[in-house]
């Protein structure tokens, strides 16, 4: 009788929590569906995208309008939610079909009663349809070489028409849409040169349209994993093609604490014999390395091969992960090799590398780890809540 009550328990929970999965699938089928789309509750650390996560910390203040275009999941706009606060408002956007319902669903289990969710494609223009394009891990772009051949079509609106509509004038915009920035910088273009709104993109390196155009209204761009001014494409770290830059307008720099050019110390080194390899892949730093309060940039060198495996890669204070990357090995030797991270107060870290599902690299290589720390942020107040 017991079992049976459980069972309708699950069943309706699922219903509730996931009513667009076929009904013909078995309860757990539908819980772990709830689980592979989710991202960690509000009460538990936030891991989405660590670089950008720590510059929303610092950047989202209570009461302010922000606006997060390209939410994805919802992993940031929660951050977003928390760091504004009752008074504040978060107006997401996601023009992806097949998304949009797991960020709805996202959003309401981690409470975010300050944000609401606009199903459109941010463009330089309102009222248009453009085809959204499926990507390979849920990046879909209205453009087909970021997507396959399936797609939806999609209603556009430009955020200027947007902020005149509901009066809401964002103080800061973060913006990852796989390659349809640009577009909708232009769809701001008005509000870049009155409001100067604070902005996160996604940049590539052979795109350099984002940042040649807020440079010529003002702009600052800021590279989010090295800390250094980006004037072009050749600023960026060799092989480093996908990139976060904070832009900040000229005028409000003394704002905030992210004025180039940062003071940045050598703080420690470790070799390769730091690092030790476990039976199942797994490698780790021996030793644990003392930090001060501040924050640090980690620059790991280390190379891989393998790509039919799951890997998490990051930095732990005794058990617990304060920054994390989770991809397959070659992609993350390739592209995120690059740490930041930001310790509230001294406190034993350790770097480590750990293959998930069974899985291993055995091409993986750990050559060593440079610390150092950006003075700038010695004397910031931790966050008061989460």
């Amino acid at each position: 009788m017991l079992n049976r009550l459980k069972d309708k328990i699950k069943f309706k929970l699922a219903k509730i929590l996931a009513p667009e999965i076929d009904q013909k699938l078995a309860v757990s089928d539908k819980l772990a569906s709830v689980t592979l789309y989710g991202i960690a509750p509000w009460y538990v650390e936030n891991l989405w995208e660590p670089p950008v996560q720590i510059v929303l910390r610092d950047l989202c203040k209570p009461g302010d309008v922000v606006f997060d275009v390209g939410a994805n999941f919802g992993g940031l706009t929660t951050v977003m939610s928390r760091m504004v606060g009752p008074r504040g408002v978060v107006c997401a956007f996601e023009a992806s079909p097949r998304i949009v319902d797991k960020t709805q669903r996202n959003l309401v289990l981690s409470g975010c009663h300050n944000t609401q969710l606009f199903h459109n494609a941010v463009y330089h223009t309102s009222g248009e349809t453009v085809k959204i394009y499926l990507g390979s891990h849920l990046n879909d772009s209205i453009y087909r070489q970021h997507g396959e051949g399936s797609s939806y079509a999609v209603k556009t609106i430009a955020l200027d028409d947007f902020i005149a509509h509901t009066g809401l004038v964002p103080n800061l915009l973060k913006m990852d849409i796989e390659g349809a920035e640009f577009d909708a910088l232009r769809g701001l273009e008005q509000n870049l040169k009155t409001a100067k709104p604070h902005l996160i993109l996604e940049t590539q390196r052979d795109d350099s349209r984002c940042l040649d155009y807020l440079r010529e209204l003002g702009y600052v761009a800021i590279d989010l994993n090295t800390y250094q001014e980006i004037q072009s494409a050749a600023d960026y770290p060799p092989g480093a093609d996908i990139r976060n830059n904070l832009y900040i307008h000229r005028e409000r720099l003394g704002e905030t604490p992210y004025q180039p050019p940062f003071e940045i110390q050598p703080y420690a080194e470790l070799n390769a014999t730091d690092f030790q390899t476990q039976e199942n892949g797994a490698v780790y730093s021996q030793k644990a390395l003392i930090l001060e309060k501040g924050r640090y940039l980690i620059d790991v060198n280390f190379t891989a091969e393998g790509r039919d495996n799951d890997l998490m890669c990051g930095v732990k204070v005794g058990e617990k992960v304060i920054f994390r990357y989770h991809a397959y090995s070659q992609l993350l030797a390739a592209t995120y090799r690059d740490w930041v991270i930001q310790v509230d107060e001294t406190a034993p870290i350790q770097i480590y590398f750990e293959f998930q599902n069974g899985t291993q690299d055995p091409s993986l290589q750990i050559q060593g780890a440079t610390l150092k720390q950006i003075r700038n942020f010695a004397a910031l107040a931790p966050q008061l809540y989460l």
